[in-house]
């Protein structure tokens, strides 16, 4: 036999065999659990005319996630703002203590920690 024959001798039988393999890799690599860390861009929502941020909130917040290493890898940074809502917010100094209840996973996926835990903003009002 030389290597052609080889090669296509039992054709179906081979592709099935590579399918079967592809499908149980996928299940496996589905249900294993793994964790990763991602830095995330803090975004703020609904501040209200005439008030600006004085101090210097963080950018972005370092966070360790866990869950199904296929919904992990799907995840990117920029698809995972943590928005921070500031309506009804007053001139003076809010404290957002549980920042990890403003980043929005996916089902499956836990958030493990959240590096800073909490964020201090401070609003004056604008000199109009």
């Amino acid at each position: 036999m030389n290597l052609r024959e080889v090669l296509t001798h039992n054709l179906g039988l081979k592709a099935l065999s590579l399918f079967l393999a592809v499908v149980l890799w996928l299940f496996v690599a589905a249900g294993t659990e793994s964790e990763t860390g991602m830095s995330l861009p803090v975004v703020f929502a609904h501040l209200s005319p005439g008030l600006t941020v004085v101090n210097r909130p963080p950018a972005r917040i370092d966070v360790r996630l866990s869950g199904p290493r296929i919904l992990l890898m799907k995840l990117k940074a920029d698809q995972l703002p943590v928005l921070l809502d500031l309506q009804g917010v007053r001139e003076g100094t809010t404290v957002f203590p549980a920042v990890e209840t403003a980043i929005r996973v996916p089902d499956g996926v836990r958030v493990i920690r959240v590096t800073p835990a909490t964020i201090e903003v401070r609003l004056a009002k604008t000199g109009k």
